[in-house]
This record gives structure tokens, sequence and C-alpha cells, in this order.
């Protein structure tokens, strides 16, 4: 098996925009800005992080102009960032690795700051566009906008201010009508929170932001233990939070500042228990009064797609079987190129059936009849959830032709980056409607990331359009690049190699120049 260990290296950066080297013909119409964001830096003059995903941010994009391409990379200039780099340390708690003292600090200073800790403004798991801005977020309260045009770091937006959460979704999700959702949780009664921002008539985030508000508040299932999340599911009509048996301790998370502790280490995972389902209709902010809940227990970071058909309510989600792809993702193993993962992800999907006014369930029989094999069966109080598997394991970070968000759908895409399954190293196309599977893949030393897809300006189908990756070429003397293909044929129709290094992230964007 291929040495993947430069996968994670700290980057560098390029702030002045380099040309890169186009093989193939890029389409005329594709012009725009490839924006990706993700941990770049992992190495500080004192200590180095612990966890990929403690990694201070680095935003990057190439550019695509009539046919050429320009490569630009970027840190993001937080509080974290900043004082990261002037005192050679952590100084936020991150996932895994844990804050640590500023020196000069007096013991009275420490012990205030120890009774009221600032969380980390190191937003780097996501990006999404809202009105005229970019935004990129983590899992806490803070947003950073980034000026797309370069790069640059600009002001932070802080939700706890405007929403009263403490924690979020790095997924904001916009609709088919330009309103954005995300989810946030509130400490310490822990609360789940519905969060709109409507779509605004001045097309500017900052009049938008100002009208942002909490529709929905959920009690948590267990209590007041709230679960760890990443993204949600978005239909039409409902939003999909899944409640997953990672559960936060609340004492722990409450004392992370003054026990020393990194945000892993307040995490149980519980088997015992197994997922619920909240659906909550975004119109009225209604929580559905029924109580779904999965067979057995999963872990899960993505939601592919979620859409409405015959009064049912499909989720597809990349289901881990439990929490290790995290414990996974330390520092000290990856650097070594050990990536154990006895489980890999799969696609699936579930499917809720929605009730009607005044509907009774029946008992013991199946309530659904759109799909295959997947079953929601009521059990005194409960509807039982099992999915149909939806393609063979091993991939991760899937993506959908953003135009069918929230509505039925055929294909998604996703890459199998370094898990050691049978796509690894490979760009994944999955077809639902058949379990049919087209891949993309060069070497074994050849990494391509999240794929995104960009629509054909008249398509005729659903995938006709063209898959975005970057790739990470791991072999001595050679470049990495922005890789094109023929989402239909998964086939490549160019590259723009940079003499640069593009640094394995999580999610991206394209923002097309109009």
């Amino acid at each position: 098996m291929a040495d993947f260990s430069g996968l994670f290296r700290s980057t560098e950066e390029q702030a002045t925009p380099l040309q890169a080297n186009v093989k193939g013909l890029i389409p005329q119409w594709l012009n725009g800005d490839f924006v990706r964001l993700g941990p770049g830096k992992f190495d500080l003059s004192k200590i180095k992080v612990k966890h990929w995903f403690d990694g201070l941010a680095v935003v990057y994009k190439f550019q695509i102009v009539d046919g050429k391409v320009s490569f630009q990379k970027r840190f993001l200039k937080s509080d974290a960032f900043n004082k990261a780099s002037e005192h050679g340390q952590i100084v936020y708690t991150e996932f895994g690795t844990k804050a640590l003292p500023v020196p000069g600090k007096n013991i009275l200073a420490k012990f205030i700051e120890s009774l009221n800790p600032e969380l980390t403004d190191n937003t780097h798991l996501n990006l999404f566009k809202l009105e005229d801005s970019l935004f990129v977020a983590s899992e806490t309260h803070f947003l950073r906008r980034v000026d797309v045009r370069n790069l640059e770091t600009l002001d932070k937006i802080d939700l706890l201010e405007s929403t009263g959460v403490h924690l979020s979704s790095s997924h904001f999700t916009t609709d088919r009508k330009g309103d954005s959702y995300t989810i946030g949780t509130s400490l310490p009664v822990g609360k789940y929170h519905v969060i709109k921002v409507p779509k605004c008539e001045t097309g500017m985030a900052e009049d938008a932001l100002k009208k942002m508000s909490v529709i929905a508040t959920i009690s948590p299932g267990w209590g007041e233990s709230i679960c760890f999340y990443h993204s949600f599911g978005m239909s039409e009509n409902y939003i999909v939070l899944i409640e997953q048996p990672f559960i936060y301790n609340m004492l722990k998370l409450l004392s992370v500042h003054v026990k020393k502790r990194c945000l892993r280490e307040c995490l149980n995972w519980c088997p015992e228990r197994t997922n619920r389902f909240f659906v909550i209709h975004k119109g009225t902010g209604d929580v559905i009064p029924v109580n779904f809940r999965s067979r057995e227990p999963f872990f899960l970071l993505h939601h592919i797609n979620c859409y409405e058909e015959d009064n049912q309510l499909v989720v597809d989600i990349v289901k881990h079987k439990e929490v290790e792809v995290l414990d996974n993702l330390y520092l000290e193993n990856l650097r070594k190129s050990e990536f154990d993962i006895k489980n890999p992800a799969v696609g699936c999907r579930f499917v809720l059936p929605l009730p009607q006014k005044n509907q009774v369930f029946p008992m013991d029989v199946n309530l659904i009849n759109i799909s295959k094999t997947a079953t929601a069966m009521k059990e005194k109080d409960t509807i039982l959830l099992s999915p149909e598997l939806l393609s063979e394991p091993g991939y991760e970070l899937p993506v959908i032709n953003r135009e069918d968000s929230g509505i039925k759908y055929r294909f998604y895409y996703s890459t199998g980056m370094f898990d050691p399954g049978q796509f690894r190293n490979s760009l994944v196309k999955v077809d639902t409607r058949t379990g049919c599977v087209d891949t993309w893949k060069e070497s074994e030393s050849i990494f391509p990331g999240e794929p995104q897809f960009v629509q054909s300006p008249n398509p005729l189908a659903e995938d006709d359009g063209i898959l975005l990756s970057c790739v990470t070429d791991l072999r001595a003397n050679m470049q990495d690049f922005l890789l094109i293909l023929d989402a239909r044929t998964m086939t490549e129709i160019a590259r723009a190699e940079v003499d640069c290094h593009v640094p394995n992230v999580i999610h991206g964007l394209f923002i097309p120049k109009i």
C-alpha cells in the first residue's frame, strides 16, 4: 500500500496567483473560482497539533478564466491562527489538542480566562456562500468572512450573539427559495436549534445576517445530553437532524478549559443507544411528533440528499458503523500512513413515513414502498428504521448536482481518498437507481479530494456537467493539479498542474463567474 503520509504535511502560503499549466481543453463555459478549505498548518514552533481537525485553516482557490487557470493559497488569519503563530502553540481548545496557557499571563488572568473561555475561531471545516459573501465555518459559534478575490480574512461573526448557540453545524444549506439553514446547540442546558437566514432582497450578507432567527428548538432525546453533529438533511419542506449516540459529557465540556481537556475527551460513543431522526417543518418550525429511530446505532458526518416522495421522506447519508474514523485521524498515525478502518463508510438510504392528519400507523408492517430494501416498522410507540445500502463501502465527502438539492435525484459523487478499501485513490460516482458505480483512478500515489459538480449551461440530464477535484500527487518531482472530469463518463477532460503544494483539505465550493 502506497505511502500517504505526505498528505499531512504543513503547507505554506502562495499569496501571489500562480499560473497553472493546462493540459487538455477546458470547456469555454467553465469560468469561476473553485475555493477549498481545511486544516493546513500542523507544525508550530513549540508543538505539533495532534489531530487532523486541529490544523490551522488554509483557504485556496483555482481560478478558471477563458481556459486559463491560476492558483492562490492563504492561511485564514483567525484569532486562533494569530495567537498560535505568536506563541508557537495552540491557545484555544481544538478537537484533539488541548489549549496551552499563554506565556506571561499572571495567575488571576489565567483564572478569569478559565471561568469564561472563548471557543476557537479556527473555522476550517466548511465554506458557504451567503448572498454576496463567502464564509468559512467550524463547529463553534464563530464564522469568518473571506474575500474571494484575494482570499484575505475579513470580519468575524458570532452566532452566539444573534442566536444564542454555542456550537453549530459547519454546514449552512440553501434551499431552492434562497433561504439558508443550519443547526446549533445552546449550553449549558442542552437544546438543539434550527436557524434560518432568509433570502435578502438587497443581496447583501450583512442585511441577511441581521434577519437570522431560530425557527425551532428541540430537546435532546437523552435528557440534557447533546450529541455531536457535523451536517443535517434538508428537503423542500423539512429539516432532518439525526441525533447520534456520540454524546458530549456536559460536565467535561463545561470544564474543558479548567481541566485542560480537548473536545474529543468530552465525547462518548454509546452504542447501546440508537439514532433518533428529528423531522422539523421548515415553514412552521413544528417537530413531527413521531419517534423515528434506527434499529442499529451508527455514526455519520455527511448527508447526501433528502427529498419527499409519496408522503415519505428519503434521507440519504454516508454511514459509519461507529466513530473509528475520527480516532484514526490523529497525525501521529497519519504521518506513518496508518489508517486502520475496519468498517468503511457506505452510502445508504433511510425512508421515513410522513404522517398525514389524524393518521395512525399500523403495527409490525413495512410503512414504506419506495425503496428496494429499506424498512420502517412501528413497534410500540417507535418507528424503527433500517436502511437500503446504495453501493459497496469505502468513500466519504459526498456531493450532488446542487440543482437537485432537496428533490428527487439519481447520482452522487465522492472520494475514496486514503481509505484502505476498493475506492482508495478514486473519485466515485454512484447511481442510486441502478446501484452502478463508476470511478476515476490514475495511481496509488495520487489522491483526489472532495469533488464538486458544476452543471452544464443547457443540461440534457442530471449528470450533464463537470466534476472538479483538487489532486495531490505524492510521487517525486510530480505536480499537484486541478482535475476536470466529464461527470457523465468519469473521464478526464483536462487538468491544470501547479508548481506548488495543493493541500489535502476537506470541503470546497465552486463560485461561477457571472
